[in-house]
């Protein structure tokens, strides 16, 4: 093999312009040329609208270091050997290059180029509009994760674009909403994902337009971190929240389809941040507003799971009750476990309940309870950094029993909107047992529950009044008004002193007068007494008070 066809074999030309540049259609035949005349000539095309054109070159410049302003520019790249490429410059340095190498050069007359130039820009019009018909006859599902930022954020990208979670027969499109100090380290996260070539992933958008992040959004993942100081009572604090999310339900009831899915995940308060942004988003169905419990579930069957050394994933139906992120109530009277090893073995759908394989109530209601109160502080003390992975897993396990439905009669512990279900009170978040179908989920409303525990929900549910009266505060019951008018009051007796009267019938007109002149006889007594005690009260009030101004002013 000679040296100039080994050399061909290695590199490739790379020619891009802009589709109107008659430039550009001189060196795009010129590069037709050598291809013809060099069989083993590698050649690639880039063709960009003059709106596109003004954008994507400086950025191409800026990332391998060129100063080139002009349409069209060439570089040579190897081939199978990677490496930056190495510039050729405009149409004119290309034809010096093609005729310095291969004696090769261009006979274009002006005229004909521009000719050419309208050709290609009509063809790329015409491209364009077949690319975007293509894409408007799929319609991806858009997911927007907030606080893209955030480490969990990195997780969930890659388990939501593979396609696992919401099905292989759906492109999806997401939208990644961070502040605007952390957008270039989230165009990072872009790039990376990009890289990937997820083949149902349509696109990846990074925004801090919040309208343009929940614009026709059919899932939203809430990662928000609001951080308490140790200084700041928690009433600030929720009503901190309580901001954050009320500005996100406002945008999320204009822009995100009726349907629209969210999660409220991250950190902080979540029943109370979902109850608001469910509250201040009425065209969202308020079922579909959820708050992740998912985590503390898997915390709780982990350790468990450690214990009794088996596989998490055979430990079922443990619930947790309450406050997500705040206190809850773990519940292992109906949890199983599938695939234990023992002297009796069965088929992959025989189970023992939890208690028969622990073997040791003491370390249930001590070790077990204690060490799940303080797991997150140890998970995270061990790996000197937050915990992240265990959270994005625990949203893409959530997001995929939801979307796709739960195997089996498996129930799932979920933060939702009270209905009075187990008499809990309405309208606040709980978490409670639900099995997921598709899309939908369904409340678990025959699992016993006795009277001790039905105490702790009433105190957890009380918990969350609290935290919603923040915002909401109960209304104080007033009198009606006039009630204080002196002409409005009665007193105890006198309509039946007036009906005894009336009873008695019509005496003389002097007994008549006399009696309506002493009406005492009948108001006389216990009544009397009382009006005159409080008569007397009030005065001995007065004087009291006098002699405490005194005092004070003494």
């Amino acid at each position: 093999m000679c040296l100039a066809t080994r050399y061909n074999n290695m590199t490739k030309l790379v020619i891009a312009g802009c589709a109107d540049c008659p430039y550009y259609a001189r060196s795009e035949l010129l590069a037709d040329d050598l291809k013809i005349n060099l069989p083993d000539f590698h050649i690639h095309k880039i063709v960009k609208n003059p709106a596109e054109w003004e954008i994507w070159l400086p950025q191409l410049c800026q990332k391998n270091g060129w100063a080139h302003k002009k349409s069209p520019i060439v570089w040579r790249e190897l081939i199978d050997r990677g490496g930056k490429g190495v510039l050729i410059g405009g149409s004119n340095e290309f034809q010096e290059y093609a005729s310095g190498y291969y004696g090769i050069t261009s006979k274009q007359m002006s005229s004909d180029m521009t000719k050419i130039s309208a050709e290609n820009m009509e063809t790329k019009l015409l491209v364009t509009a077949e690319e975007e018909y293509e894409k408007s006859l799929s319609n991806p599902l858009h997911v927007c994760i907030t606080n893209a930022a955030s480490p969990v954020a990195y997780h969930l990208v890659h388990e939501i674009a593979r396609g696992d979670v919401l099905g292989k027969d759906n492109e999806i499109s997401i939208k990644l909403l961070a502040d605007v100090d952390s957008i270039k380290s989230v165009e990072g996260m872009k790039l990376e994902m990009e890289d990937l070539a997820c083949p149902l992933l349509r696109n990846i958008v990074v925004t801090a337009d919040v309208k343009h992040a929940f614009k026709d959004a059919s899932i939203v993942i809430f990662l928000d971190e609001i951080a308490r100081p140790d200084n700041m009572e928690k009433e600030d604090w929720l009503k901190l929240n309580a901001e954050v999310f009320t500005s996100y339900a406002k945008v999320l009831n204009e822009f995100a389809l009726s349907e629209v899915k969210a999660i409220v995940a991250g950190s902080g308060p979540l029943n109370f941040n979902a109850f608001i942004l469910g509250h201040f988003s009425p065209a969202v169905l308020r079922q579909n507003v959820v708050a992740l419990s998912r985590l503390e579930e898997n915390h709780a069957k982990s350790a468990l799971a450690r214990r009794i050394q088996v596989n998490m994933a055979g430990i079922v139906n443990l619930f947790i009750w309450g406050n997500a992120g705040g206190t809850t109530y773990t519940d292992l009277k109906n949890a199983k476990v599938h695939g234990c090893e023992g002297a009796i073995w069965g088929p992959p759908f025989y189970s023992r309940p939890i208690g028969e394989m622990v073997h040791d109530d003491k370390w249930l209601q001590t070790e077990y309870v204690a060490g799940l109160k303080t797991y997150k502080e140890t998970l995270e003390g061990a790996l000197q950094h937050p915990a992240t992975f265990s959270v994005a897993h625990s949203i893409v396990s959530l997001l995929t029993d939801w979307w796709n439905g739960s195997e089996g009669d498996t129930l799932y512990s979920v933060g939702v909107l009270s209905e009075g279900w187990y008499d809990l009170p309405e309208d606040i978040v709980f978490s409670l047992p639900v099995k997921f179908q598709k899309g939908t989920w369904e409340v678990a409303q025959d699992i016993h529950i006795s009277e001790d525990i039905h105490k702790i929900f009433r105190s957890i549910a009380d918990e969350l009044i609290k935290e919603k009266e923040v915002i909401f505060p109960p209304p104080h019951l007033t009198p009606p008004p006039g009630n204080d008018d002196d002409g409005d009051k009665k007193v105890f007796g006198q309509d039946e002193a007036v009906e005894a009267a009336k009873d008695g019938g019509k005496e003389e007109g002097d007994k008549a007068s006399e009696a309506d002149a002493q009406p005492a006889e009948g108001t006389n007594g216990p009544l009397s007494k009382i009006v005159e005690e409080s008569e007397i009260d009030s005065k001995e009030g007065d004087k009291t008070t006098d002699t405490e101004k005194s005092a004070e002013d003494a």
